[in-house]
């Protein structure tokens, strides 16, 4: 009798450590597979042509103060980010059918139906720029109604501005620089450049007109903040931008987003 008991808890024991020694397998198993997880892929779409802010540089690559801002938010939040630089009126389509998030985003009112809006990322100021012969004054787009404004494609630079692009005949490309040749060409009567002055300095020289040429109005026609946006209709959308938002505040906060801006005012 003692030697059946003997062998039966023998069996046991051996069950038990078999077991155990299994449980921690699967556990080891398990955090290996969380430490050695890929950072969730994510597309950021920006404007290929709207430098400083987000364009293509000589080399092909996407650059500008946005993109940055997005690859050291995306890290922070644990991201593997991907930029995807087209012109905007693509870049607007593409974020709207849940391609990934587009960066330097206007908030509309009728567009916070199909998006999920981040933290304001940048403020940016968007400029009246006339041909300095001309003479011309104009604090608002009211000031140039009936003359043809060149505006970038797809752009809305809040609700006012929409409002009042019916005053004024529109001219629409997707370059910033193609604007400015224009209006030295006298094609169009005035240029609206997002991005503050560095915006307009940088892209005169690209488009090799000199800066001493044009006439910077001296009335911002918006002081538009700008955002991520991703669509609703892509899973998770609320959490994604969670975790955007979280780092986009840590960088504020640690002074790294103010940073980045200051560096490209300084080189551009």
């Amino acid at each position: 009798m003692l030697l059946r008991m003997y062998a039966c808890f023998e069996l046991l024991d051996r069950s038990y450590r078999h077991y155990r020694r299994l449980l921690l397998s699967v556990c080891l198993s398990l955090c290996c597979t969380l430490t050695n997880a890929a950072p969730q892929a994510l597309t950021m779409i920006i404007s290929s042509d709207s430098a400083p802010k987000m364009f293509v540089n000589a080399e092909g690559n996407p650059d500008g103060y946005l993109p940055e801002i997005a690859m050291e938010a995306g890290r922070r939040a644990g991201f593997d980010i991907h930029i995807v630089a087209v012109p905007w009126a693509r870049a607007v389509n593409m974020a709207e059918h849940g391609e990934g998030i587009i960066c330097g985003l206007s908030l509309l009112p009728e567009r916070e139906k199909i998006y999920r809006y981040s933290v304001p990322v940048v403020v940016d100021r968007v400029l009246i720029v006339t041909m300095k012969n001309k003479h011309m004054v104009a604090n608002s787009l009211a000031d140039l109604k009936g003359k043809v404004v060149g505006v970038n494609r797809g752009s809305k630079y809040g609700e006012k501005f929409a409002n009042e692009l019916s005053l004024v005949t529109v001219d629409e490309d997707s370059s910033s620089k193609l604007r400015l040749k224009k209006l030295a060409m006298g094609r169009i009567d005035g240029a609206i450049m997002p991005g503050g002055v560095a915006a307009v300095r940088m892209n005169a020289r690209l488009a090799d007109i000199p800066f001493e040429d044009l006439t910077i109005q001296k009335t911002a026609v918006a002081l538009d903040p700008n955002y991520f946006a991703i669509a609703h209709s892509v899973p998770d959308a609320n959490g994604i931008i969670d975790r955007l938002d979280a780092a986009l505040n840590t960088m504020i906060a640690d002074g790294s987003l103010n940073k980045i801006l200051a560096a490209w005012n300084e080189q551009k």
